[in-house]
């Protein structure tokens, strides 16, 4: 009898043990498809993100040497603006000399609604809605979150002004049209501003971007005009006198539209080095970057970071980054 017993609970043992094993094979299995579907999310933006990097020298090739009128830019040929040279300057107050504070800049693309199963993803990718941008000024209406230019982190930074307890700057690329028809509009709605970074021989040329005169509407409304060079090309791959051209006469161009001095840039793609950094502080206070950052140091004020929105990015991101329950 006593080999029986051993003999019923010999296998009984090792039933149990393989449904043990079962169950921890199957939840390991569950926890790796939810690991790698978080893997394919970051994958997808990271594309995104190298996949717009070798956009400027594919798509702006052919504009490289016109400006705004569709005239031949000379480059040994100064642009008259019939004002004296615009190049204000920085005094930094004393006590503000290693000022570090979080400030999230967000950087948008395309202001539209644009199909998430569109072949060009790219182009869905680089899209925001206009009503979920809406959200995030209701957002920051609710919360008493100011909007700021590179003029008001100036003024903060000469002691003229005192930063705002929740503040975040919205930045636009390239100017275009959906930037003047939807980014505008909404926040004209809610009194808010922005700082729209202008690719020079753009307007009057493409009619995917907005004209000199929507351009001149929203710098009189209060938002930013700033630069993003002349032709959107990667500057690495320019020689020193033609980046100096596409920072120079970006400036010249855009301040004789507005009649305003230009103070802000920001690197086609995001790409620059030592020299390009040189050459953009002689002409610029602050430059922005596409590095992933949320705070806005003084000394790296010609490399700068941003918040780079996607389509899917959230109200819920939103409280999480300003700590609203």
């Amino acid at each position: 009898m006593k080999n029986n017993k051993e003999l019923y609970l010999f296998p009984a043992k090792y039933v149990l043990a393989f449904f043990t094993i079962a169950s921890l094979v199957f939840a390991g299995c569950n926890s790796a498809n939810e690991d790698l579907a978080k893997k394919e999310s970051i994958k997808a933006k990271k594309e995104v993100i190298e996949s717009e990097e070798e956009a400027p020298e594919k798509e702006t090739r052919d504009l490289s040497t016109k400006e705004a009128t569709g005239n031949e830019i000379d480059k040994n040929k100064e642009i008259n603006t019939g004002k004296e040279n615009l190049s204000p300057t920085l005094d930094i107050a004393a006590g503000n000399e290693n000022f570090n504070e979080y400030l999230p800049i967000f950087m948008f693309h395309y202001i539209r609604d644009y199909p998430a199963d569109s072949p060009d993803q790219l182009g869905y990718r680089l899209s925001f809605s206009p009503e979920k941008f809406e959200q995030f000024l209701k957002f920051f209406k609710e919360n008493n979150i100011q909007t700021l230019t590179f003029w008001d982190l100036k003024d903060i930074l000469e002691g003229k002004k005192k930063l705002p307890e929740k503040s975040v700057m919205l930045t636009f690329d390239d100017g275009h049209l959906d930037h003047y028809q939807n980014a505008f509009r909404i926040l004209e709605k809610y009194d808010m501003k922005g700082v729209f970074f202008i690719i020079a021989n753009r307007p009057g040329q493409d009619g995917n971007y907005a004209d000199w005169e929507q351009i001149k509407e929203m710098s009189d409304r209060g938002n930013e005009i700033a630069s993003h060079t002349v032709s959107h090309l990667d500057l690495r791959t320019l020689s020193k006198e033609e980046i100096k051209v596409e920072l120079e006469k970006s400036k010249e161009i855009l301040e004789e539209k507005t009649g305003k001095p230009v103070i802000s840039f920001c690197y086609p793609a995001g790409k620059y080095d030592g020299q390009i950094i040189s050459l953009v502080q002689e002409n610029y206070l602050f430059a922005r970057t596409t590095k992933a950052g949320k705070h806005f140091s003084v000394s790296e004020r010609y490399e700068i970071p941003t918040v780079r929105m996607f389509p899917d990015t959230s109200v819920s991101s939103l409280r999480i980054w300003f700590k609203v329950n």
